[in-house]
């Protein structure tokens, strides 16, 4: 990368800066013509004499003369700031494309970093150098050379303009600018090296913060809340001190600035005064002199702002740039060559050595011959040297001698685009993408753009004007949204086939069940297969008459009816009897849609509600104000919580008090309507819903699908034959509530959808949908063996002719034994390299080699073994 701001600034836009200057030197007459107008106006069309006078064969009196003169700086007025407008934009659009180049050059150059080089940095450090520290490099970069050209452009134009009135004034008005010239670059000085401080000091912060927020659970399980907040406090203060001597510098230069300016008037005014009574200079040049004095202000500001920016930003561009020109790092031509060397042959190792930069992390003179096709495993514990063997046979680090080759093909020379592709390798410390299982599904097949995006009208223009900023700033022309996905590399032939292949190999690792479930468990939008939709309600049809022909099974279940109150729901879903078709809209904040609250005010339902929540609050605070807060008893009510009950206990007191009810507050009476709709009779058998109470709510329900949900779009009503998308997959199918009085019931009722579902032939597709079950940042919503075995398959559907496999599936239970059996399998013909910490299993593979302190102890095959 280029060292020098500048350097890089002319590199890349030599061309736009000498045309933002050409626009600059334009605007030079203009703002001399700016100046010399009031002049004229005031000495030669006001106070002048010779009226009426001829100008290009045009005649004018006093006043029309005035008029032209005025009408003249109006449009120059105009002209300029328009000029500068256009500058302004042009600057914009060149910084925002310079900001958007360097940051993607910062990226990239972190995808060739070595795998070791990120055991020395951290993401903390990273991304604030790519994201906020390079942020004023962008505002920067149009005014590199067009501010000083035009400020300091601008200020000659006025300082000549009032040597031209006077040189006295002339001297006068620049007598301040050699002390401020040599004052100001000393005192920028240290400013510069606090600057430097301060950008090292919240990268050091960043990365604490990331640290903490990473490890958080051994923050808690240690008790060291109080050494982290102190570290990051002690940071803090070195901020804070860096920052406060960086103002105190900042505006005692701003200081010496500005009483340096203010100095300037005085000469004027008496030097000038003196002239004007002397007769040597007219008032209206003096007043000329001293409203161009006044705009010669504005561009030594601008000049001394532009001193200290470059001095911040070049600090900025200096630190950044230290970091990111690592000297080992890959040669670009590695990440983006698109040229693809078919892998097959025998995996080779010369004697190989490696360092990682760490004991444990290092390989010793390591020889290795795989036959094609033959399945080897790769034994040893932490610190054997396996797991850096591992990562040199999949091309992920480079040996520091030696050499490791696949069918005579040096690793070390071959392309991303070859070791991407014809190297299947899954570690031991998986990743997980964020987003759904199917994005991390195939995510190993997502090379290159495979199909176009059809676009057509502003989407097309939109596109086609993308496509030109990312040359502009030789960011590369992929369209993210096109199909990415390479079928044939899969070995299929259509996404539907992809789909069914995934499955098979959910399947194999033993994964497809918990697929299945995220599916059952997710939403689905209809509107993207009206066919599945039928099918689902056709499915709960089945389920309807299965439990109908089964009292065993109807004893476990209470349906949706919408002439019954249902026992085993909340209040808020036996009122309403309808969802919210905003998915992100929960039932207990219905109430606080306006037509609800409309409808429960106008039925006089508002009441009743509050007084109902009363009565639970008065029973809960009753029941649990002495129940210590690890007790389980309160979580069996689950729509209170300990602190809730002070809470609670509060409005209890004032609504029982005369003297208190008007400390009530509406947001008070809210809660308690709340806190009755979460009431849910079958569950917490408070003894407060009596049978009155329930026939009012089953008639307030018509009240409520006739006033309110009939014609309106922010409700669905729940109805046997209509989809509910707010709801999930499990609970459309169900159409009601497994009884919570019931032992087993939800197992059970969930064993009988089970079995209908897959009777209906609907299993498959419900996985389907499970393969877009979001699975949070960076896979947190899934458990670790849910997100080994989602890599596992991903490096499978790869179809690479090489697998590597870094303690997957490597104990010595029955559930790995059985899963590396079918690996064997599905592998067979390939060549696979197997780590693993059990040297048991060795007898399971066709080679075998055992790693210890960073060397091969033995290499075996499997007759040898025998």
């Amino acid at each position: 990368m280029e060292k020098s701001l500048f350097r890089f600034i002319w590199k890349f836009s030599a061309r736009q800066q000498l045309f933002i200057l050409f626009l600059t030197v334009l605007s030079y007459p203009i703002s001399y013509i700016l100046l010399e107008l009031p002049k004229q106006i005031v000495n030669d069309a006001v106070q002048g004499d010779g009226f009426p006078r001829e100008m290009q064969g045009f005649e004018f009196d006093q006043i029309s003369y005035l008029f032209l003169l005025c009408i003249t700086f109006l449009a120059l007025v105009v002209v300029s700031n328009g000029l500068k407008l256009w500058i302004n934009v042009y600057k914009g659009r060149l910084g925002e494309r310079m900001l958007r180049r360097l940051r993607f050059e910062l990226f990239q150059r972190v995808l060739r970093f070595r795998l070791p080089h990120f055991r020395k940095v951290s993401s903390g450090e990273i991304i604030p150098m790519i994201t906020a520290e390079v942020e004023d490099v962008g505002g920067f970069v149009g005014d590199a050379i067009a501010l000083p050209a035009y400020q300091g452009g601008l200020l000659v134009v006025q300082v000549g303009f009032i040597f031209m009135q006077d040189p006295l004034l002339g001297l006068a008005a620049v007598s301040s600018y050699p002390l401020q010239a040599y004052i100001i670059p000393k005192l920028q000085k240290k400013v510069v090296l606090l600057s430097r401080q301060r950008v090292k000091n919240v990268r050091v912060i960043s990365d604490k913060l990331g640290e903490a927020i990473t490890g958080v659970h051994e923050i808690h399980a240690n008790d060291t809340s109080a050494l982290h907040s102190a570290d990051i406090a002690d940071r803090l203060y070195e901020n804070f001190k860096i920052r406060y001597e960086i103002y105190n510098r900042k505006y005692f230069i701003k200081f010496v600035n500005n009483f340096m300016n203010q100095l300037t008037p005085f000469f004027f005014y008496l030097i000038g005064g003196y002239l004007v009574i002397q007769g040597n200079l007219s008032i209206g040049a003096l007043l000329a002199v001293i409203a161009a004095y006044k705009d010669l202000a504005g561009p030594w500001k601008e000049l001394l702002a532009y001193y200290q920016l470059v001095a911040d930003v070049q600090v900025k561009y200096q630190t950044v740039v230290e970091n990111f020109d690592a000297a080992d790092i890959y040669p670009v031509e590695r990440l983006v060559g698109d040229e693809r060397t078919t892998l097959t042959g025998a995996l080779e190792m010369h004697n190989v050595s490696f360092s990682g930069g760490a004991a444990g992390q290092e390989v010793f003179g390591v020889s290795l011959d795989v036959p094609e096709g033959t399945h080897c495993a790769v034994i040893g514990g932490d610190g054997s040297g396996r797991s850096e063997v591992l990562q040199l046979a999949a091309g992920l680090v480079s040996p520091t001698s030696g050499r490791v080759e696949i069918g005579g093909h040096d690793l070390e020379k071959l392309g991303e685009a070859t070791l991407g592709r014809e190297i299947a390798y899954v570690g031991g410390a998986v990743h997980i993408w964020t987003g759904t299982i199917r994005d991390n599904l195939f995510y190993g097949l997502k090379h290159r753009p495979q199909n176009e995006v059809q676009r057509t009208g502003k989407d097309l223009d939109s596109f086609l004007r993308a496509m030109r900023e990312a040359r502009e700033t030789r960011n590369p022309l992929h369209d993210i949204h096109a199909t990415w996905e390479d079928l044939r590399a899969a070995g299929v032939a259509s996404r539907n086939d992809l789909d069914v292949l995934a499955l098979a190999l959910l399947s194999a690792a033993g994964m497809e069940g918990d697929i299945y479930r995220l599916g059952l468990q997710s939403r689905f939008d209809p509107a993207r297969d009206p066919v599945f939709i039928e099918r689902i309600l056709a499915v709960r049809a089945r389920i309807g008459e299965r439990i109908a022909e089964d009292g065993r099974i109807a004893a476990l279940v209470e349906l949706w009816d919408v002439n019954a109150f249902n026992q085993n729901a909340s209040l808020a879903e036996n009122l309403f009897f309808a969802v919210p078709s905003d998915p992100n809209v929960m039932m207990d904040q219905m109430p606080s849609m306006p037509e609800v609250k409309q409808f429960l005010s106008d039925t006089g339902l508002e009441t009743k509600l509050q007084l109902l929540g009363l009565r639970i609050a008065e029973t809960m605070v009753e029941l649990f104000a002495n129940v210590s807060g690890d007790s389980g008893l309160l979580s069996t009510y689950s729509f209170i919580t300990q602190d809730d009950l002070p809470e609670f206990d509060r409005i209890v007191r004032a609504f029982r008090s005369e003297a208190l009810k008007n400390t009530i507050t509406p947001a008070d009476r809210a809660r308690l309507v709340t806190l009755a709709f979460r009431l849910i009779p079958a569950r917490h058998r408070l003894g407060v819903l009596d049978e009155d109470m329930r026939a009012k709510v089953v008639e307030a329900r018509r009240d409520f699908r006739h006033k309110v949900v009939e014609g309106s779009r922010n409700f669905i009503a729940v109805d046997p034959a209509v989809y509910l998308p707010p709801l999930s997959i499990e609970d459309n199918l169900l159409f009601g509530r497994a009884r919570l009085d019931r032992r087993d019931a939800r197992q059970r009722i969930d064993a009988l959808v089970r079995q209908v579902v897959e009777e209906e032939g609907l299993r498959e597709p419900i996985i389907f949908t499970g393969f877009d079950y979001h699975v949070g940042v960076s896979g947190s919503r899934l458990s670790a063996g849910q997100r080994r075995k989602l890599a596992l398959v991903r490096g499978l559907l790869k179809n690479a002719p090489v697998t590597i496999l870094d303690d997957i599936a490597a104990g010595p239970g029955e559930d790995d034994k059985q899963l590396r059996r079918i690996l064997r399998e599905i592998l067979a013909g390939r060549t696979v390299l197997f780590g693993t910490a059990h040297a048991d299993i060795a007898i399971e593979f066709d080679q075998a080699v055992i790693m210890d302190q960073g060397r091969t102890v033995r290499q075996d095959n499997r007759e040898e073994q025998a």
